[in-house]
């Protein structure tokens, strides 16, 4: 008998079909959104919530519970408010301050842990002030049942000192608070946020509470330092964690006056490094305030002020308490222009105050308008007029920009004055070093503003040292920056263009500027409409610009940004 074996037809996969069922595969492998791990979705919704602009982090919590529970940490991390004003600054909404504490203390209050960014604008402690813009946030109260939350996370807060400092203010705050000033709400944000890192604000109207806070702090932790080998239950010390302060003003009338009253108690703050301010002056001696810090003793590791004036004194208490400074920023900007400021510390005072920090110090900027004679008490110590053979030290500075006069003792020009029997400064400081002997080997960016033309000698010996490999081997940029205004431009530009570098590691830049863009890196504002102006260093109103015109400042041509669009939240 034969068995005959049957065999059915085989079925044949086509290649394009295996192809198909491959991609199937790995897209059911592909992890998702859902699928990532939360760690992961973290760090990708955290860059949904901004600090300036519109923020899409809401749009995430009404996907789904899971996605929810991710997001809803995050999108407390930055409370921003502000309104803007048709001259550019304004006050921040009562009614937002008032949903927003009711938010973290009384709806979510674990979600207060997790507010890292406060932005405010102008806070004020009149009564019931009506804000412009207020209707965007619509109209809110405080309830009977939230102020008793409200007071009594304000005693729990203030009766860690003695009640005879604290007991009346924290009675005045919560008054405040029934009344809605924006001192009051803001200075409670503040107090129940543990964890603010970074702390942006416009100056107060009028102040009670936000000052109060600040010193009440201070205070706080010198006594926990006090104690803290003690049998003392540890203390809850506000805004412990702040690393980041920037304030500003519009107000050329005045500069940002509180500065003499809020900079020294933040420089007491445990963990803050960075420090700036607009318009910082001090018109009265606030030196002591400053000293009173022990000396190195903050961490304050970066300091900038815009347009600012400060004295010898405040300069060395300031500069004196910190730890070890790596980053100093300063541009002179008069608030009366038709005033000298004879107080205004000196290219040597500055010199003196950074010494000490050679070892850590990276970065300098000094502007200190030398188109003016400042009447600075110069007689019998012109060597204060320029920093001197003290930068040969600095064995860490890496960034240096400066103006002709403070870095060779040298002006290309009579400075323009309002007093006409002051002596005026010297054109050329006898036994000033030259460039060329006062940098350090250290120093790989090199701008030299506010130039004429007696800086050209100077400028080609330094460039000969370099071309020559004899010194300055970390150095790569080179930048001359002329005020073009006061320059013949047929004979003075072309003579300046001759000057090159042949050195293949260094990039040499000549460039003429107007005066517009000399004013503006003073501090002189941008002017959207005939009232509507900001400030080209705001990181309040407009960070942005902020950013484009940092990453030009020293160049000839600045880009007024006239597009009102550009401003909008």
């Amino acid at each position: 008998m034969h068995f005959t074996q049957s065999t059915a037809p085989s079925q044949r996969i086509s290649p394009s079909e295996s192809t198909k069922e491959q991609q199937e595969q790995v897209r059911s492998n592909r992890p998702t959104l859902l699928t990532l791990p939360p760690e992961i979705q973290t760090k990708i919704f955290s860059h949904l919530a901004v600090s300036w602009g519109k923020s899409t982090i809401q749009e995430v919590l009404r996907t789904c519970k899971q996605l929810y529970e991710v997001a809803l940490p995050i999108s407390v991390s930055i409370f921003r408010n502000t309104i803007n004003q048709t001259e550019g600054q304004g006050p921040c909404s009562t009614t937002r301050n008032i949903q927003f504490l009711r938010y973290i203390l009384i709806s979510k209050p674990w979600l207060a842990k997790n507010v890292r960014t406060v932005v405010l604008g102008r806070i004020s402690s009149r009564d019931g002030e009506v804000n412009n813009g207020q209707e965007k946030y619509g109209k809110a109260s405080t309830t009977d049942e939230e102020i008793a939350i409200y007071q009594q996370h304000i005693e729990l807060i203030l009766g860690q000192l003695p009640s005879g400092y604290t007991e009346r203010w924290g009675v005045e705050w919560v008054e405040d608070l029934k009344s809605g000033t924006s001192d009051a709400q803001a200075a409670l944000i503040l107090l129940a946020c543990p964890n603010i890192h970074t702390l942006l604000y416009e100056i107060p109207d009028q102040p009670r509470h936000f000052p109060q806070l600040l010193s009440f702090i201070h205070n706080l932790a010198e006594i926990s330092l006090s104690i803290r080998t003690s049998t003392h239950s540890k203390m809850i010390i506000p805004l412990s964690n702040l690393q980041d302060v920037f304030h500003e003003t519009l107000d050329y009338n005045r500069g940002y006056s509180q500065f003499g009253m809020e900079a020294p108690e933040f420089f007491a703050f445990p963990r803050l490094r960075y420090y700036e301010c607009i318009l910082a002056h001090v018109w009265s001696d606030i030196a002591g305030k400053f000293e009173r810090l022990p000396r190195r003793s903050s961490s304050v590791e970066e300091i900038v002020l815009h347009a600012s004036y400060i004295n010898k004194d405040t300069l060395d208490g300031m500069l004196g308490a910190c730890k070890a400074l790596r980053k100093f920023e300063f541009s002179h900007f008069r608030l009366n222009r038709w005033l000298g400021a004879p107080c205004l510390m000196m290219p040597g005072d500055i010199m003196d105050a950074i010494l000490p920090h050679a070892s850590t110090f990276e970065s300098l900027y000094l502007n200190m308008e030398e188109t003016w004679d400042k009447e600075w008490k110069w007689i019998g110590c012109p060597e204060r007029l320029y920093m001197g053979m003290g930068l040969r030290q600095m064995c860490t500075l890496k960034r240096l920009e400066i103006g002709m006069q403070a870095l060779t003792g040298m002006l290309g020009w009579d400075p323009d004055t309002r007093n006409p029997v002051a002596p005026k400064m010297p054109l050329r400081v006898k036994g000033a070093p030259k460039i060329a002997n006062c940098l350090p080997e250290s120093l790989e960016c090199h701008k030299i503003h506010e130039c004429g033309m007696p800086i050209l000698d100077q400028a080609a010996e330094l460039i000969r040292v370099v071309e020559q490999g004899h010194g300055f081997k970390r150095l790569a940029y080179i930048g001359l920056l002329f005020n073009g205004w006061k320059m013949d431009p047929d004979v003075d530009f072309p003579k300046a263009r001759k000057l090159t570098c042949n050195a293949s590691h260094v990039r040499l830049d000549i460039a003429f500027r107007e005066e517009l863009i000399y004013l503006c890196d003073l501090g002189e504002t941008v002017r959207i409409s005939d009232t509507d102006q900001r400030n080209l260093t705001s990181r309040i109103y407009a960070p942005h610009i902020r950013k484009m015109y940092l990453e030009t400042r020293g160049q000839p041509d600045l880009v007024l940004l006239d597009d009102p669009d550009l401003y909008d939240e």
